[in-house]
């Protein structure tokens, strides 16, 4: 199950409560697990995408990503 995940992944408790959202490219395995479960156990509450990069620092697709106003009004990527 260790890799990648090719898609992004919910992980959910046992009443179907969302705990985090992993995002494609995501780094996987046994160990995070652990590790997500143990700080959802620690706050109490769905882990954050801040949360997720304090937790894995190098890992790319966690980091937060600039926003750049480029002034369009075109959202659907058509020009």
């Amino acid at each position: 199950m260790a890799g990648k995940l090719k898609e992004p992944k919910v992980i959910t408790d046992f009443n179907n409560n969302p705990v985090a959202i992993l995002p494609t490219g995501f780094y996987f395995d046994d160990d995070v697990w652990d590790k997500i479960w143990q700080r959802f156990e620690e706050k109490g509450e769905s882990l954050t995408m801040e949360d997720l990069h304090a937790m894995f620092p190098d890992d790319d697709t966690v980091k937060p990503r600039k926003l750049v106003r480029t002034g369009e009004m075109d959202f659907t990527g058509n020009k």
